[in-house]
């Protein structure tokens, strides 16, 4: 069994997925949302943050079962220190496809 401190780090980074996920809609995003937050106005309007959300929302919602899934998968590969270390390093998969799909749906051509 492994730590307490790892099995509450997992639940907790699940439960400000789902947050984030239920969290952000239109109302509150000029707060919340990183670069959107430092948007003029004009730059806001022009965006569209309606899109952005539905995308954004569904995301983080699905995202908040990776942590869990990917340490019972890991866990039943490695042990110890190397499971620790090799779980973190995937946490940071999922926010290289969110940026490389907001990219590609954003300039509307494939990325590669």
């Amino acid at each position: 069994m492994e730590s307490p401190i790892l099995i509450f780090t997992i639940i907790f980074m699940s439960l400000i997925y789902l947050l984030i996920g239920f969290g952000i809609n239109k109302d509150n995003a000029k707060y919340l949302l990183a670069g959107y937050n430092t948007m003029t106005p004009e730059q806001r309007q022009k965006f569209n943050i309606e899109k952005y959300l539905e995308f954004l929302n569904p995301f983080f919602k699905k995202l908040s079962l990776y942590p869990p899934l990917s340490f019972g998968l890991m866990y039943i590969l490695f042990e110890g220190e190397q499971l620790i270390l090799i779980w973190s390093l995937l946490q940071l998969l999922p926010f290289v496809w969110f940026t490389r799909l907001y990219l590609k749906n954003r300039h509307g051509r494939k990325i590669s």
